[in-house]
């Protein structure tokens, strides 16, 4: 799958915390079914309501896209892309203003996973940012806000990297890691260990099938989310029986497997912290993942610190 969104989006909903939490020192409010399926009744809906979406279409090249130091969208694998792909990324865009965007253009792969040496001289990597209204604005008539120039590769080179700004305008605020600790400025060691921690918690709480530590975990973010994209009770995607969709997707998952082979990746500016797989055809996928059958379940986690001291919470 090319957009790491992609996995945020849709298996958000399976994000959770060690049951065990419950039984900690630490006393936290625990989220209800009523409050988590009432999500979609506090999102505010505006005259023009935008959704922001990348525009990918790449040949003979892999890649990874940042929108404000946040990985959006990557690919390893090998082919090209069928047109252009479209990667929604408004939950990315806290509020107007300027915004940041920075793309990795990488050799192409001569099997997942497994890149070749030098960019291909042939190579080519085409990106858009466009904004519009779903069930609005016809797709072709989504407004361009950003454009790449096309490649020029005329020396053995292992990467390209660049970064631009364009400018977005949303009618809400998120304050999302805005107010976050810069983790840049803690001891790796120490934050890493943080960190994996939080994932083996997720990961046992997974096979707990605790909807309840489920919904306490992710449901800052789950609102966040459902604004951005303007998931109100009355469109598609809405929370309105999210608790359901919660226990139906735990009960889903056979095994998890474990966490291993992974980098820790601090983006958002130094503010959001994330476990990473970092290498064959898994690079850049979330480092929790499970099984249903045949198919595997990746859990997207990006945590930040809410505040000096705090305890790393998921964030995106």
């Amino acid at each position: 799958m090319k957009s790491i969104y992609k996995f945020f989006l849709f298996f958000s909903v399976l994000l959770l915390q060690n049951s065990c939490a419950q039984n900690s020192k630490e006393k936290k409010t625990m989220i209800t079914k009523e409050q988590y399926n009432s999500i979609s009744k506090e999102v505010k809906k505006y005259d023009y309501n935008p959704t922001y979406q990348l525009k990918v279409n790449t040949n003979l090249c892999t890649y990874e896209i940042y929108i404000n130091d946040m990985l959006v969208d990557f690919s390893f694998t090998t082919g090209r892309t069928a047109g252009e792909q479209n990667i929604d990324i408004p939950q990315y865009i806290l509020k107007s203003g300027i915004q940041s965007v920075r793309y990795i253009v990488y050799p192409k792969a001569i099997k997942n996973g497994i890149l070749e040496e030098f960019v291909d001289y042939d190579a080519e990597f085409s990106l858009r940012i466009v904004h519009g209204e779903y069930y609005k604005t016809q797709f072709k008539d989504f407004i361009e806000d950003y454009r790449t120039t096309s490649l020029k590769i005329e020396d053995d080179i292992q990467s390209i990297e660049k970064e631009e700004k364009f400018t977005a305008k949303v009618p809400y605020e998120l304050e999302g890691w805005s107010k976050g600790v810069d983790l840049s400025k803690e001891e790796p060691i120490k934050l890493e260990k943080e960190v994996l921690e939080k994932y083996n918690e997720f990961r046992d709480s997974f096979s707990n099938r605790d909807v309840t530590s489920i919904a306490t975990m992710i449901y800052n973010r789950e609102k966040e989310i459902a604004q951005a994209f303007f998931f109100d009770s009355e469109r598609r995607g809405n929370y309105n029986n999210g608790w359901k969709e919660l226990e139906e997707k735990c009960n889903a998952i056979i095994e998890m497997k474990p966490i291993d082979n992974y980098s820790m990746k601090i983006l958002g500016n130094g503010k959001i912290v994330c476990l990473l797989k970092n290498e064959g055809k898994l690079r850049n996928f979330p480092v929790v993942y499970g099984t249903t059958g045949e198919k595997l379940r990746f859990y997207g986690l990006f945590f930040y610190r809410p505040s000096p001291g705090a305890k790393l919470e998921i964030i995106r």
